[in-house]
């Protein structure tokens, strides 16, 4: 059987896409349902955890899941600082990439 190898994919790294994914989600899910208030305040202890930690792939895919929430929750308020968000989102990931 002749395959190649670009188009396999490697079982562990599902798996850990796919827990990633639903981890995510949750994350979103509980975001959606703070207050802005409160989602500053999830925010601020998320900074402090990135300041602390030297680990950083789940601290920044919460990081990614957050700034989603807030540009979502602007774009109703205003579209200046929803694209405003955006950018410093795009900003952020490539440097992390």
């Amino acid at each position: 059987m002749n395959t190649e190898s670009e188009n396999l994919v490697n079982l562990d790294q599902w798996k850990n896409h796919k827990r990633d994914g639903a981890r995510d989600a949750s994350f979103s899910d509980y975001l959606k349902v703070l207050s802005f208030n409160d989602l500053m305040t999830e925010s601020t202890e998320l900074m402090n955890q990135i300041k602390k930690s030297d680990e950083g792939s789940d601290l920044f895919s919460k990081t990614r899941v957050m700034m989603n929430e807030f540009t979502h929750r602007l774009e109703v308020e205003s579209k200046h600082l929803a694209d405003s968000v955006k950018d410093f989102k795009k900003q952020i990931e490539d440097k992390l990439h």
